[in-house]
């Protein structure tokens, strides 16, 4: 059975979203398991998903904000 190819995928975090990533892979780490920030994306993405069903308007307004936030410090 053929490996299944792994995506890669890139993105800029604040500095705030990174230290949002590092504050729940250490709130969902035990001493058995520890999570990184990747599986944390992972976990966000597939459970993002299954939330955004009809909630498609709200996120697009949050959207708009958190770009607004952006360009604003990028200013």
């Amino acid at each position: 059975m053929p490996k299944k190819e792994k995506k890669r995928l890139q993105v800029v975090i604040s500095d705030e979203q990174d230290a949002l990533l590092t504050k729940l892979a250490y709130e969902l780490s035990s001493p058995e398991q520890l999570v990184s920030k990747s599986e944390v994306i992972r976990l966000l993405i597939a459970t993002g998903s299954q939330e955004t069903e009809g909630r498609k308007e709200e996120l697009r307004e949050l959207l708009k904000r958190l770009e607004a936030e952006d360009s604003e410090k990028g200013s």
